[in-house]
């Protein structure tokens, strides 16, 4: 008997050691242009409102859908173990198979690029709202981000106000 684990193991390593949840229901609201979505998505505060309210919001967080394609890789091949598994013809068994992975794949790659676009928005949501918050140019904040920001994204904030701070020190004329 085939389990979904192997499978998993051989069409996407990295997703092997995640806890995958029940698969959901479909949404209430279906929207044909968002079909791949099993989830949700996140509720961004305003762009007027504070900093520290946006981070605690989970506006700047890692994207939840990179641990969502996780979750299509292990629904797949609980898909294909079960189709394996099955008592159908070796001809017949692998046309599933192959509907099975085209269905996901067309999912999968949707969610990757909705993962790419959500990250670099909240990336640049971050950088916008630490210069209009703290100050500094554009090009302060690029340069923070990409030379000394570490931590959580609380403890990144922190660190730009004062680093910018140390900045505006070491450039004073005299």
């Amino acid at each position: 008997m085939i389990k979904a684990k192997d499978i998993v193991k051989e069409l996407y390593p990295l997703a092997s050691s995640t806890k995958v949840p029940k698969k959901p229901a479909k949404l209430p609201k279906f929207n044909v242009f968002y079909w791949h979505r099993r989830y949700p998505i996140h509720k961004f505060l305003p762009s007027k409102e504070n900093i520290h309210n946006k981070a605690k919001n989970g506006d700047f967080e890692y994207s939840p859908y990179a641990k969502y394609i996780n979750y299509e890789y292990w629904w797949m091949a609980q898909e294909i173990a079960d189709v394996r598994n099955s008592s159908f013809t070796f001809d017949t068994k692998q046309e599933k198979e192959r509907e099975i992975r085209l269905s996901y794949n067309r999912r999968l790659k949707n969610l990757r690029q909705d993962f790419q676009r959500d990250e670099f928005d909240r990336l640049e949501n971050l950088k916008t709202c630490l210069r209009k918050t703290f100050g500094g140019t554009k090009a302060d904040v690029d340069k923070f981000i990409n030379e000394y920001a570490e931590g959580t994204t609380d403890e990144v904030i922190n660190q730009y106000f004062r680093w910018l701070m140390k900045e505006k020190e070491n450039t004073l004329p005299f």
